[in-house]
């Protein structure tokens, strides 16, 4: 019996170092997911960085030009108002002659 013993005992040890193969491998399989799930992670966290810099970047620019853009702005409205009044003043001018014409102011 003891030989069935030692065979027994010899099966069971072999199982058990296979198992403990079959685990290990899966462990580093999973070690290795995880890094590179992990890097994964840091490229998508350095692109919003990228994103934030930029955005950030954007403002400042911006708050730079701010009295530039209102300048620009300003000027801009006040010369489509200048010609619109201009236009305005033409067609009273121009109403106001024709009224003129047709009954002369009385002296």
């Amino acid at each position: 019996m003891s030989d069935a013993d030692n065979t027994l005992m010899l099966s069971i040890l072999r199982e058990l170092r296979s198992d403990l193969r079959q685990h290990r491998d899966m462990l580093l399989q999973l070690v290795e997911a995880s890094r590179r799930h992990d890097r994964r992670f840091d490229d998508i966290d350095g692109r919003f960085g990228d994103v934030e810099r930029r955005f950030g970047d954007m403002e400042r620019r911006i708050g730079d030009l701010r009295g530039e853009l209102e300048l620009m702005l300003k000027g801009e409205l006040l010369g489509r108002l200048t010609h619109f009044e201009t236009q305005i003043d033409e067609r009273l001018s121009e109403l106001s002659d024709r009224i003129n014409a047709v009954a002369p102011p009385p002296h």
